[in-house]
């Protein structure tokens, strides 16, 4: 049995994660496809445009066969965490025998070179990234500096770039783990990850994203009175026409933007506990303090960005922060996780393929982890995974209250996988 494992966000699908999956289908011809993908906050702490359940009906509706949530501990957080939890999801899977990913270097070796380095920090990284580091430079740049100083340009190349970051991770965690996943590298085709601009019918995901919110109305998200939200014609050669038919068919809630969420975080920031704020994932070296000074001064999400962020902390470093404290995500439970290995593989979506794979996995035992299509009846209220579980609920209800208006009709408990048995 050949399983095809990717790991994304789909945020939205397009034509580039589409050529992606055609690509890594012909070179591995897999039984099935599995993905693992962010829930509804992503890796650069941003909601996504969507919610997670009608992200995974696009995936599915596409060709993967089976669509797993990368839970919010991991999903929402550095690029280490986010390869980690979802490489530690398709090894406990037991049955993924490729993982394939795409990159601007197109080829394995550089990155392998980088990912074994990497893997165990030997004493003179360790030592140089603290000396880049104090220079008051973001941690991705220290370790960059670092890497091209003690390694050289060859090897610290690789690590300019958003996928072959990812992608080196990604190595890495393999190595790490022992996996018996084969590794493969697609070569990314069209605009950059931030890119805007389009290239043929490539566009990135943050480009098809923006053009939506062009499209929109004043608040970025609704462009009429029914509640639609602007013009999809503006992307429709970006994306598959399944992508296009299921953006059609949805009315509200598309296109999240972050900035819709600045009224709760404010609130949150302004009567939250100085400690309960301190000891949230992403504040160190004081920074929640930084913040706290900064939302008396600002008006909306943008302003508080720009008043925190600086050479050392990044636009996305600061994102994450935000999103942690909505949710309220914090170091000693992410430690508790981290040390009890705390993992599940929660459906989201699922073809006729994809539950004929459930299917073995359930009967031939393959699984060292929970595989959870309800959550009601398969993780008792005393289990440790509810200690993992608890945010990835408070995640889709705090997402849920801004896109939707309300938290029950798509909350977690209610919502149920994405099927499509179609041949």
């Amino acid at each position: 049995m050949r399983v095809l494992g990717i790991i994304a966000e789909y945020n939205p699908f397009h034509n580039g994660h589409l050529y992606h999956l055609r690509e890594s289908v012909r070179l591995v011809s897999p039984d099935y496809t599995v993905c693992v993908m962010s829930g509804n906050f992503t890796q650069r702490g941003e909601p996504a445009m969507a919610d997670k359940w009608i992200r995974a009906e696009m995936a599915v509706r596409n060709g993967i066969d089976l669509v797993i949530e990368l839970p919010f501990a991991f999903a929402c957080n550095n690029a280490e965490y986010f390869a980690a939890g979802a490489v530690d999801i398709l090894n406990r899977l037991g049955c993924v025998t490729h993982l394939s990913f795409g990159s601007e270097a197109g080829e394995l070796d550089p990155l392998l070179a980088a990912s074994e380095y990497l893997a165990y920090e030997e004493e003179d990284l360790k030592k140089s990234i603290r000396e880049f580091s104090d220079k008051g430079v973001s941690y991705p740049r220290a370790r960059y500096e670092a890497v091209r100083k003690c390694r050289g340009d060859s090897c610290s190349g690789v690590l300019k770039s958003a996928n072959n970051i990812l992608a080196v991770e990604y190595l890495k965690q393999l190595r790490l783990t022992n996996s018996r996943m084969e590794p493969i590298t697609i070569k990314r085709y069209g605009p950059g990850y931030l890119e805007k601009a389009s290239f043929e019918n490539i566009a990135s995901a943050t480009a098809i994203r923006h053009f939506m919110r062009e499209g929109g109305g004043a608040d970025g998200i609704s462009g009429s009175p029914d509640g639609s939200y602007g013009d999809l014609n503006r992307i429709a050669e970006f994306v598959p026409d399944e992508t296009f038919q299921v953006l059609k068919s949805i009315k509200r809630g598309v296109n999240v933007s972050f900035n819709d969420f600045y009224p709760l975080l404010a609130y949150r920031i302004l009567t939250g506990d100085p400690k309960e704020l301190g000891a949230i994932l992403s504040a160190t070296e004081g920074l929640e303090n930084r913040v706290r000074k900064a939302v008396h001064r600002s008006a909306d999400m943008d302003t508080l960005i720009n008043a925190v962020r600086s050479k050392r902390y990044t636009l996305t470093r600061i994102q994450r922060l935000f999103a942690h404290t909505l949710i309220r995500f914090d170091k000693e439970s992410f430690r508790h996780i981290l040390e009890r290995r705390i993992n599940y593989a929660r459906v989201l979506g699922i073809s006729k393929a994809g539950a004929a794979l459930l299917k073995r996995i359930k009967k031939e035992k393959l699984a060292s982890i929970p595989v959870l299509t309800n959550i009601n009846r398969q993780i008792p209220a005393d289990a440790e995974e509810r200690k993992l579980l608890r945010f990835d609920i408070a995640a889709s209800d705090i997402y849920n209250l801004i896109a939707y208006g309300e938290t029950y009709f798509h909350s977690d408990y209610v919502m149920k996988p994405y099927k499509n048995f179609e041949e």
